[in-house]
Order: C-alpha cells, then structure tokens, then sequence
C-alpha cells in the first residue's frame, strides 16, 4: 500500500521553520528500500541542498555499529560478554569497586548503560580524538563510578568507548590503535554495501560539514538574543572515543543498516555479517529505564498512554500502544540526528542535520508514528495479531475447526464436544463436557448458530492466542482459543461467550449517558468527539449491556442497566479493544 509521505514532508518542513539548523535530509524506510526522502536547507551556508547520499556525523548512532561489532566477535568465540572488561582492558585492572560487595563491570553492562558510570554528555565529544596512548593514560588514573553495576540504567560513552578499546586489543594484537574502527569498516560496512560510511572524515567524498551555533542550550542554558547565526566547524579527527560517536554516514546508507535490523524478524535470508538472532538480541531492552506517562487533547493519538523506555545493546527500545519501536539519536558539536523504526510494519525514519545536537528527534518519531498507525490501520485482518509470527497457519486451522464444532456439534448427542484430534486433555478437566453441553445449549437460545468463520480475523494477545467476532442469527459468538506447546498443538482452552444484540432501549440510554454534564463526559469529550459503537461490547439481551465507546485514541464503557454509568478503559487493554472496535463497526 501507499504511505502518506505528504504528512512527513510536512512534519519536517515544520521543524526546519524552527531555523534550528542550516539543513536537514530524511527518508522512510520499509523494509530495506528507501521508498521515500526530502530535505531542506543547505550543506553550508549558502550552498547546495543536502541529499541521501550526503554525508553527515552520526555521532552516538554510532554505537549500535560498536554493538554489533562487539556481538560478531562475541559470535565468533574471541569475546565474552559476562567477562570483567578488566580482562580486554588490562588499565583497568585496579580499578576499585564501587562496594566490597560489587559486581565486576562486564561487556554486557557497558552494552546495556548498566556499568553504574555517570552520564558524560557533552564531555564525551570531546574526548574523540585521543590516541590509543593517550586513552591509556587517562585509564591508568581510573575512574568515577556512581553507583553498583548492574542495578540501573544511565548513559555512558565512555562505556561505549571502553568496548571500543577491547576490541580494538583483541583484534589488533601489536598495533592496537584504530583496529576497532578498521574492523567495524571491513566487517560490517564492507559487506553490506555502505560504501558512503566511514569514522575519518578525511575518508568522506560528500561529506557535509558541522555548524555550530555562539551558545548552545545543551552547554550553556540561554541561546544568545538576536539572529540565529551558525559557524562551521573543523572536521575532527577520529581517535580513541569513536568508539561512542565517530561514524559518518548518509540517509541512503543508513537505510541499509536500519533494513538490516528490521529484516532480523524476518524468515527470508539474507548476507549480512551479523546473524539475525544476534541483530535481535541487540534490540531487545537489556536494560528497563522509565515509564512515562503521555497525555495529548487532539490530533490521532488523542488520550492518555504510556511507553516503556530502555537500551538493548547500542540501541533505545521503546513499548507502547502501537508496539515495540526501536531506534538512537546522536548528537555532537556541529551535528544531530536519529534513525528509529518500528519492527512489525517493517517501516523506519532516518534525519540527519548540520547543525549541534538539531537531530528532530521527535518530528522523526512523529513522522514514523503516523505512517506505523496508517499503516496498521489499513494492514487487513491480521493487523490485530502480529504476535502470532510462526503459528498463525495452526492458529487458523483452530480457530475454524473450533468455530465448526461450536455450529455442527450436537448437545443431545453421544459425542464428547472436547475431541481428542482438536482439544488438549486438559480440556475435559477444565470444561467438563456435562457443562459444555449446557452451555452450548444456552448459548444457542440467546444468539443461535454460528453464520460463518472469522471475517474481522483476530486479536492475539500472545502467539497461541487468538480472539474472534463471530457472527451469529441473533448477534454473535466471542470465541478465544488458545493452544497448547504439544509438537503438534491442540486447543488447549476455548471461551464461548454469547452475546445477543441489544435493543433500542438500551442504545438510546448509552447515547443520553455520553450528553452528560458530568465531569467524565467532560473528560471523554476532551479526547474528541464520542463514537458510541451500538453492537454491544456485553449483553443479556434483556436489562443489561455494556457498550464501547471511542474518543479520540481512548477507549471508554457505557455499562447500563439500571442507569448508565460511563468509565474510562484501560489503555493496557487498547490492542484488545481496537479489534474488538473494528470488528463491532462490521470490520
């Protein structure tokens, strides 16, 4: 399907108006093909637009490449990741413990930002041309570590530029210095085609240079009055701490690289370096940071949500509403960007731009937030069941083998409902079949026969799960099957639930209920205006029944019996409810 890129455009038309930046370039990623870029602004002041294939600092994106580098060596038996770095960094040998009682800093904890070592931005951009014997001597004289490792997450790069170094000393032998940049260009880049890519700047054909501005709010709080003005700033070396910020690369590359990752969650093979169980292994969260609370009064994520921040390995991983996400800025004297996308669509967003730490870090998640819910909107019956990956095919088979037996089985007769060839043992057990048939029965009185399959497909709120709208004569069947982890799996539970359709009585109370004065329908109506979605969401088909209703990206139940009463759902459980309001709307 077509993306509206027009929307992107937009967005970062948008955050260049904010003259944060003398250029910016971005492009949209599904899969690993660049379908789509733009730009704005020029490479210097006064000159040629930027373009996907201009070269910009990377700064601390560069940190997923020392991660992989770290994993390909791990893959091949030269590193250990639960090994003290002290043992591939012999300076740090009498480094002391933070406690008596510490843990040793290991790989894994600089990986994950968990080695207790304070943030040290923009300290660390500083640091990046120091020689291999310079960064030796600073070692020798140890450093500050804030808390136990292993306990929380905090932002390092110098612990991005320790594994540099032990790489750099296990695969450089005598000449140590600036094998970690050698291996990662011939081990990683090479192979993928990143032709564009490299830590020297003198190596860089189309590289775009760094504009600083007097004062930057990162460094000095206050910008100063007046006209904004930039100065172009003197390519830096690359040295010791590149390790944590020193590549450079274009959108063009990068969406290689991003392809990459999102191709890990793929069956197909491919040829690069790094093998897909270690790819994800990197975009996993190692390392639980925060929980933060969002609330927005309009626009298509109108509601309250919330999203689960950590750091994989050389990468953020965020979970919210629309799933997993995963993605890294990077921010230096001269530079910013950010390159993020989101596994399950398959879809990513790349920004670079010339100018200290102006990496549109959120018109980037913006952007690809809008594509990712267009795109899920619109993505067919199996949008609500992404979970499901390599058990969809049985999964299938149950659920229509389940939704056939519930419309041919026969309570009066001599056959056990729980087949083996289809039920799990455990099901007689959990469900004797003296009550299934009763329930069966009353079933039927209240909704009648099943009319069909599954036509809106299915929620999956874990891979053997699936949830279904089934129609029936008189209303429908919410079936849930969940299958058992056998070699060849059976249902090892399924949930019948008859729900008659409700009457106009009853519509008519939810739709006076949501015109209320009261201070909830004040809080609803502030998400958008009330979608009242008449198919119940529960009914007796006589005194009772709750109803969905949608606001903005909230979801809320009208529950009426003897009065109607209004209260907000769960946005733990908005995946349910999405489906179960595409599927009431009729699909």
């Amino acid at each position: 399907m077509s993306l509206n890129t027009a929307a992107v455009d937009e967005l970062f038309a948008q955050r260049f108006a904010e003259n944060l930046t003398p250029g910016l370039v971005y492009g949209v990623v599904r899969g690993t093909e660049l379908i789509h870029s733009g730009a704005f602004g020029s490479t210097t002041l006064g000159g040629p637009a930027p373009g996907v294939d201009s070269v910009f600092r990377i700064a601390s994106m560069s940190k997923s490449f020392t991660a992989a580098a770290v994993l390909l060596l791990r893959d091949r038996g030269l590193l250990d990741l639960d090994e003290a770095i002290a043992q591939y960094v012999p300076e740090l040998v009498d480094q002391p413990p933070y406690s008596p009682d510490s843990p040793a800093v290991t790989l894994r904890l600089l990986l994950s930002m968990s080695a207790g070592l304070p943030t040290d931005d923009p300290w660390g951009d500083r640091q990046e041309s120091l020689s291999y014997d310079d960064f030796g001597t600073f070692l020798d004289g140890g450093l500050t570590v804030g808390r136990e490792p292993g306990v929380g997450f905090e932002y390092s790069n110098l612990g991005y530029a320790l594994l540099g170094r032990a790489i750099e000393n296990v695969v450089g032998g005598s000449s140590p210095e600036g094998a970690n940049r050698d291996f990662i260009e011939h081990e990683l880049l090479a192979p993928l085609g990143m032709t564009a890519s490299a830590f020297s700047p003198d190596l860089i054909v189309n590289r775009v240079p760094g504009h600083v501005p007097p004062l930057h709010p990162a460094w000095a709080g206050d910008r100063l009055e007046g006209s904004r003005s930039w100065t172009e700033a003197e390519p830096i070396p690359s040295g010791s701490f590149a390790a944590m910020g020193g590549m450079h690369s274009s959108v063009a590359d990068l969406a290689r690289w991003v392809g990459g990752f999102v191709g890990a969650f793929s069956s197909a093979t491919d040829a690069h370096p790094l093998s897909k169980a270690s790819r994800r292994e990197m975009q996993q969260m190692q390392r639980f940071g925060s929980v933060s609370a969002t609330l927005a009064l309009e626009g298509p994520e109108a509601g309250l949500g919330a999203v689960a921040t950590g750091y994989g390995y050389g990468l953020m991983v965020d979970h919210d509403r629309l799933g997993q996400f995963v993605h890294h800025s990077g921010g230096y004297p001269g530079y910013g960007s950010r390159m993020l996308w989101h596994p399950a669509t398959g879809l990513g967003v790349i920004t670079l731009s010339n100018s200290t730490y102006a990496g549109a870090a959120p018109t980037a998640a913006n952007a690809l937030r809008r594509l990712v819910a267009e795109e899920t909107a619109a993505g067919g019956p199996h949008r609500f069941s992404t979970v499901v990956k390599g058990l969809r095919p049985r999964l299938d088979s149950a659920l229509e083998a389940a939704i056939e037996r519930l419309r041919t089985f026969d309570p009066e007769g001599g056959e056990v409902f729980a087949t083996p060839s289809l039920f799990a043992d455990n099901v007689e057990l959990d469900a004797p079949d003296v009550h299934r048939r009763t329930q069966i029965s009353q079933a039927r009185a209240k909704v009648g026969l099943p009319l069909g399959g599954a036509p809106y497909g299915y929620f999956s709120r874990s891979m053997g799960v699936a949830l279904a709208v089934v129609p029936a004569e008189k209303g429908r069947y919410d079936l849930e099957v969940m299958l058992s982890p056998e070699a060849e799996p059976r249902i090892q539970t399924l949930r019948v639930s008859a729900v008659p359709d409700a009457d106009e009585g009853m519509v008519a109370c939810a739709r006076a209920a949501l015109e209320d004065d009261s201070p909830v329908i004040a809080a609803l109506r502030a998400f958008g205006e009330p979608e009242l979605i008449t198919t119940p969401l529960s009914c007796d088909g006589s005194s009772k029944a709750d109803f969905l209703v949608v606001a903005g990206a909230t979801y809320w139940k009208v529950a009426v019996a003897s009065s109607a009463v209004v209260t907000a759902l769960p946005s733990a459980d908005h995946p349910r409810l999405t489906y179960l309001a595409s599927a009431l709307r009729g699909g």
